[in-house]
């Protein structure tokens, strides 16, 4: 019984609720009828479209992709001043000794005889006198040069014999060379070559006799006798510096193309050059 009114009770409510809801609902839905007739709605500027159908929303990806290139560069212009101590040797070379151009010679010496001429006289005095000149510091260079002299009388085979002297006068080429110019001694060896006159005097008759007759056509021994004669000539040298002056030395091998054989002398000689 209890049960039953129960329902009862629960019925007559739902039945309440629902018809309040409609009531209530009724009157709201007249409150905006009258509402929407009095109230005038603004126009928008722009339709609107209205789609049917479920709305979807759209969604938008974005990709937002940022490179950023930083490129630094720097350059750095340093000067540096780098002190840097070095040892130089500086070579001074003495200074290259003169050699002369135009040039004196004043010297003496001996006159040496040589193969048969030798057996009727004997070595002895001679003077030279001589001038000459070299083109700047050529190796070559001319010469004029006289000399004059005597030969000895051999006391064993001719004790009153005379003392024949002999002068020539010549020229000769010549060719230098320089070994150390810069030393004070300036040493220069040379050789030259020529010819000239040469000229006997005063040979006894009995140094002549006594040597061969010169008879024509005789040819065992020279014809030793007063007279002249052409020479050729070729010889050493050097010249040097000592103390200030320019000495030389030299000797020379002579030809003298007397009658029958020639005669033979090798004269040599020591003095000083001026130039």
């Amino acid at each position: 019984m209890k049960t039953r009114n129960s329902v009862l009770y629960a019925l007559g409510l739902a039945a309440a609720i629902t018809l309040g809801g409609a009531v209530t609902a009724n009157a709201q839905a007249k409150k905006t009828t009258t509402k929407k007739k009095t109230v005038k709605r603004a126009q928008p500027a722009q339709a609107i479209p209205v789609t049917k159908g479920p709305t979807v929303a759209k969604v938008d990806t974005v990709i937002v992709t940022r490179v950023d290139t930083v490129t630094l560069r720097r350059i750095d212009t340093v000067t540096t001043t780098t002190l840097r101590t070095d040892t130089v040797t500086r070579m001074v070379y003495p200074p290259l000794a003169k050699l002369p151009g135009l040039f004196w010679g004043l010297g003496a010496g001996a006159e040496i005889p040589m193969n048969d001429i030798r057996g009727v006289v004997k070595d002895s005095w001679a003077l030279q006198g001589q001038v000459g000149y070299f083109w700047g510091d050529s190796p070559l260079g001319i010469r004029a040069d006289g000399t004059y002299g005597k030969l000895g009388a051999r006391e064993r085979d001719c004790r009153t014999c005379s003392s024949p002297s002999l002068w020539t006068l010549g020229g000769d080429v010549i060719l230098r060379l320089p070994l150390d110019r810069t030393s004070k001694i300036n040493p220069v060896i040379y050789a030259f070559g020529g010819g000239g006159w040469a000229d006997f005097g005063d040979v006894d008759p009995r140094q002549t006799a006594t040597l061969g007759n010169c008879r024509a056509g005789f040819t065992g021994s020279p014809c030793f006798k007063s007279g002249g004669k052409a020479y050729w000539d070729v010889g050493p040298g050097v010249d040097f510096t000592v103390g200030g002056l320019h000495l030389y030395a030299e000797g020379k091998y002579m030809t003298i193309m007397a009658d029958g054989k020639n005669i033979h002398l090798f004269p040599v000689f020591a003095g000083i050059k001026l130039y």
